[in-house]
């Protein structure tokens, strides 16, 4: 899974990595992105497919069968086709979630936990999302997941006790990723974990 990363960069730098990036006035509205630390339920930056970056809120709501409220921050790769809350916005409504780092905790023998920051070769790199209308606050909302897939030998590692990992787009795939017209087959097949040697962490204080 995925429940925390930061993000921390600005208008030039953003460019740098996303070279076909419509940032608008984001930039103008919000000044440098300075999250620190980012938490699901709240608003993030995201790109999305017009290849602008918007806010959504972190966290998916929809409700089940049964008429109760459901709500998910991961969608699994394995499945984000299939599931009713993530089907359509896989199909449509993909987005790429910038960060530096993200959060995972290692379950120790005596059941406590170590948190450790990860990263990979790039100072920023994205994660695979879908986006969609849900209800926050009595609000219509973009709202906004981050999607796993079945972990590396490093977070198997590290995140013992989930065997998951957030899924990141590849450099050379994420205009692919957000192009509403590719095909699913070929987008599940981005849904892969990036190797050990772009893998890189270290412990972290909670």
């Amino acid at each position: 899974m995925c429940g925390r990363y930061k993000l921390t960069t600005d208008r030039k730098n953003l460019k740098l990595h996303f070279p076909w990036l419509d940032e608008g006035d984001y930039f103008d509205i919000h000044g440098p992105i300075e999250r620190g630390e980012v938490f699901p339920g709240e608003f993030i930056p995201v790109i999305n497919n017009q290849y602008r970056l918007e806010d959504d809120w972190w966290t998916i709501r929809d409700r089940s069968w049964d008429g109760k409220i459901v709500s998910a921050i991961n969608a699994r790769a394995e499945t984000i086709d299939k599931v009713p809350m993530f089907r359509d916005a896989f199909r449509s409504d993909r987005v790429l979630i910038p960060a530096n780092a993200l959060y995972e905790w290692q379950t120790q023998p005596d059941g406590s936990k170590k948190r450790f920051e990860i990263w990979f070769d790039d100072e920023i790199f994205a994660f695979a999302g879908v986006a969609r209308e849900c209800e926050i606050k009595g609000e219509p909302t973009r709202c906004t997941v981050i999607i796993t897939t079945t972990p590396n030998e490093i977070f198997k590692e590290i995140h013992n006790s989930k065997q998951r990992q957030a899924v990141v787009i590849r450099t050379e795939d994420q205009e692919r990723w957000l192009d509403p017209r590719s095909r699913p087959d070929e987008l599940k097949e981005l849904l892969k974990p990036l190797p050990d040697s772009a893998t890189h962490f270290r412990e972290s204080e909670s």
